[in-house]
């Protein structure tokens, strides 16, 4: 190809916002040459290779918004350690049919069995396949949701909980040693989740409790834990582990992925602020 007809061809690219074709154009070339593409065979392959680099970078950064606290995938999961554990039922969720339901998971059982590997790695192919998703310590929502009742932000924190299609509420129970926690109505903010994404959106839940602890372990009126755990478990899917399951997270051979890497702020140049605030 021509210089200028090359240089063209990138400009209109970036214009385009055609990044990744733009970014590997050499290679693009190289590659049609070696395989003696036609024109429609070339065009075909730059727009495949646009569309898998986009929908890699929105995955990526599905997953930095939703907050894990480590990159952990169902294939890594160790189905050999925990033999109580039916794999076909794992590899049926991760299927995400139960997202297009808006029903429930639970994983219940000691702790280090992997209730968290396993979420958050249904949690990662809802990301992979599109789905908006949510990671966040029970305690921690709970609190925040307590928090903005006194300044007047209880909706709109609500709000950012429901949004996503799928919330996973690790640790469910799990709260600090703390006797002003027993003040706390947790049970209150806890049905009023409940009950806004009740056949709105998805729910995955993680305690070393049972169900039938969490009331006492939340506060507050126990009918109103008893009403939002009737929501959750209606066509919900519940994975069990036998308290004598063994640790799987000391023996897992490898440690969960690195999170990606948080996007640089990028600065705005102080003209284009000033022509901004002009033109308004």
């Amino acid at each position: 190809m021509a210089s200028e007809e090359c240089d063209q061809l990138l400009a209109n690219l970036r214009r385009l916002q055609l990044r990744h074709a733009a970014n590997n154009l050499d290679d693009l070339l190289r590659d049609a040459s070696r395989l003696k593409l036609g024109h429609l065979g070339f065009l075909a392959r730059v727009v495949e290779n646009e569309v898998l680099a986009r929908t890699e970078t929105a995955t990526v950064r599905r997953i930095r918004e939703a907050h894990f606290p480590e990159i952990c995938r169902i294939e890594d999961y160790d189905f050999k350690l925990q033999a109580c554990l039916d794999r076909k039922i794992i590899l049926d969720l991760a299927e995400l049919g139960f997202l297009d339901r808006c029903e429930a998971v639970f994983f219940l059982g000691p702790s280090g069995v992997g209730k968290s590997h396993l979420s958050i790695g249904l949690g990662i192919r809802a990301c992979a396949a599109g789905y908006g998703v949510h990671y966040v310590r029970a305690y921690d929502m709970l609190k925040q949701l307590l928090a903005s009742i006194a300044d007047e932000t209880f909706d709109d924190v609500l709000e950012s909980y429901c949004r996503p299609a799928l919330l996973i509420l690790d640790e469910v129970g799990n709260h600090p040693a703390n006797p002003a926690i027993a003040e706390h109505n947790f049970a209150g903010v806890f049905y009023e989740i409940v009950h806004q994404r009740h056949r709105h959106g998805s729910t995955i839940l993680a305690s070393n409790l049972g169900v039938n602890d969490w009331a006492a372990a939340l506060g507050g009126p126990p009918g109103l834990v008893a009403t939002a755990l009737d929501r959750l478990l209606e066509g919900a899917h519940i994975i069990a582990f036998p308290p004598e399951s063994p640790s799987y997270r000391t023996s897992r051979e490898r440690g969960p992925g690195p999170l990606p890497r948080p996007r640089p702020r990028r600065r705005r140049d102080s003209r284009t602020n000033a022509y901004r605030r002009r033109s308004r």
